[in-house]
């Protein structure tokens, strides 16, 4: 009677977390924490599953029903596609937060991406949370120059901090805009509308809400001595500090797709959302976009590399009249994020019907 109460109940809030992309966080913060949960409701309902079927159980339809109800969002956290070949026009674009290169860590490690930048040969990077200790426009000419890329744009956080994003491109910028969110915030997007051979495509370069975690946070997750604070309320501020971003990244992943809606040309969309794929956010940004990932990625991918549990964060989405030929990913980089880039194959050859 016990397992057969646990695996109802497990099998309600998957059935919940998989609803959470469509629920505002305006309607309910915390119901946001069980798209965290996802992956470890998804693997319980299994053991569930599995343990009705070795009792020879027809018990076991009831998990099996919410596992393949639930097959669409684990589809968002692991893929399988085999290699594509498609002709037309290849467009290598690639996302990275830089973790300001280091610079609180006290291991700046610019040269180390800038190298990295350099070997891979993208044709368009997005970079979030990029930082120079004297003068930023100097440092994108640096990027410029290693990935020879014929074209940059800039935008500070504020115009007297050292503090931003960037968008560097191997084809023209014709145009380019920042996005500013409501409220104080660390956090923006960009685009810019790029020449690509006589295509025009706009890209955009997107940082929504961090949690902005604390040495204490850190601390307190790895179980270190050093956290001053009791369990309570650490927990307790962990808590708050989450709730409230995810009301933030709501707010700001709406900015964000209505600014889509008005583009005129077909969107490739790259940052660090900060959100996991089965989220109000990640929902919101990628509606009537597809996902490179799910497209062309092979794997469990996470893209968080910090002390936290990992998850997917960073994303690619791209408008529907280009393909996917190959999604990558490297841990290569330093910093918390991975560096995450893809190959789309954009003109009238890779439309889809």
């Amino acid at each position: 009677m016990v397992v057969f109460i646990l695996t109802l109940l497990t099998g309600g809030l998957l059935l919940l977390a998989n609803l959470i992309p469509f629920i505002p966080p305006g309607i309910s913060s915390s119901l946001q924490l069980l798209g965290l949960a996802f992956p470890i409701l998804f693997l319980l309902n299994l053991l569930w599953l599995f343990y009705w079927w070795f009792q020879l159980k027809l018990k076991l339809l009831i998990p099996l029903c919410f596992a393949i109800f639930s097959l669409y969002g684990a589809s968002k956290y692991v893929q399988y596609t085999s290699k594509k070949r498609i002709s037309g026009n290849t467009l290598k674009i690639a996302t990275y937060n830089t973790q300001l290169f280091g610079v609180y860590q006290k291991r700046w490690f610019f040269d180390t991406v800038s190298k990295e930048i350099e070997n891979r040969k993208f044709d368009v990077l997005c970079l979030q949370e990029v930082f120079a200790q004297k003068d930023l426009e100097k440092q994108m000419r640096k990027l410029q120059n290693a990935g020879r890329f014929s074209a940059g744009k800039l935008y500070k956080l504020t115009p007297n901090r050292n503090y931003g994003m960037m968008i560097l491109s191997r084809h023209s910028i014709l145009h380019s805009g920042r996005i500013d969110f409501p409220g104080s915030t660390g956090n923006m997007a960009m685009y810019a509308d790029l020449l690509v051979d006589e295509d025009t495509l706009r890209v955009y370069n997107v940082h929504l809400q961090s949690i902005r975690f604390r040495k204490t946070d850190y601390d307190f997750v790895s179980g270190n001595e050093n956290a001053n604070k009791s369990n309570l309320e650490q927990g307790k501020g962990l808590m708050r500090r989450m709730l409230d971003a995810y009301s933030k990244r709501a707010t700001q992943a709406e900015v964000v797709a209505a600014h889509i809606k008005t583009s005129p040309y077909p969107v490739m969309v790259c940052g660090d959302f900060n959100d996991v794929p089965l989220s109000y956010a990640y929902q919101t940004m990628s509606r009537n976009l597809l996902d490179a990932f799910r497209e062309a990625g092979t794997g469990i991918e996470r893209t968080y590399k910090g002390p936290f549990p990992s998850f997917r964060i960073d994303y690619i989405l791209f408008s529907k009249k280009m393909t996917c030929k190959s999604y990558h990913s490297s841990e290569e980089v330093p910093g918390d994020h991975k560096l995450v880039w893809a190959e789309l194959v954009t003109g009238s050859s890779a439309y889809r019907k």
